[in-house]
């Protein structure tokens, strides 16, 4: 039985930027629905590797599609912030 060839072989620098992203919002998804220490670690790496996912997807043609994977990556950072900063007064709720 012969292999038929896998979408990863046709990944571009750009839908590997958004495949991070997305898995870099649903680290942060994580962390907003049980948050704890790995959870933002685990997070806090995933919005690593898409920003360096974006950086190296920066120069593709789409643009359009690179800057709407930025505005997400950018959100997602910004709703981890607002919740490692806040002081974890409503764990009880």
């Amino acid at each position: 039985m012969t292999r038929q060839p896998t979408s990863m072989q046709d990944q571009t620098p750009l839908s590997q930027a958004q495949d991070s992203v997305d898995k870099a919002e649903n680290a942060v998804a994580q962390v907003l629905s049980h948050p704890g220490q790995i959870a933002v670690e685990q997070a806090t790496n995933a919005l690593d590797k898409a920003q360096r996912a974006l950086s190296q997807a920066a120069d593709e043609e789409n643009q359009r599609a690179w800057q709407q994977a930025q505005t997400r990556f950018n959100e997602a950072s910004d709703r981890l912030s607002q919740v490692t900063e806040s002081p974890q007064d409503n764990s009880n709720t």
